[in-house]
């Protein structure tokens, strides 16, 4: 297990420690309910600063439509999920009161954004349980 700090929610003056499954389920369930309520869905920010190196990944979940998307970086690259469409019309995330865009083919089913999280808390490393994309660039 890799203890991640996860930034979420513009009242959180500190990060939450993810150090498990269950802290994490608690983070994904807080965003799903928030996610129902906002205008635009909500990301929250996961990361990791240890010996074996740095990483960060963005978790967008949008309970309304049952998708969500999720990047992962380290100092090897960044990529974001993909969902094998050719659709990069610019769909928004919520990140503490900021909307960020990213194309519409990095959205996955709920099911399998919670699978990949959950893989990334176990080993610490990008995620094989989903595809990625190198380039997420968005159009009108």
């Amino acid at each position: 297990m890799v203890a991640l700090e996860a930034w979420y929610g513009i009242e959180d003056d500190e990060p939450t420690v993810i150090e498990d499954g269950a802290d994490l389920d608690a983070l994904l369930d807080r965003m799903i309910v928030d996610g129902q309520g906002f205008d635009v869905p909500p990301l929250a920010e996961l990361s990791h600063q240890g010996q074996g190196g740095w990483l960060v990944s963005y978790v967008g979940l949008d309970p309304r439509r049952g998708t969500g998307f999720m990047t992962y970086s380290d100092p090897s690259g960044s990529v974001t999920s993909f969902n094998g469409g050719a659709d990069t019309k610019a769909v928004e995330y919520d990140y503490m009161g900021h909307q960020r865009q990213l194309p519409a083919n990095a959205e996955l089913p709920l099911a399998d954004i919670r699978k990949a999280v959950h893989e990334l808390v176990v080993t610490g490393g990008r995620p094989s349980c989903v595809s990625w994309q190198e380039d997420a660039a968005v159009s009108g």
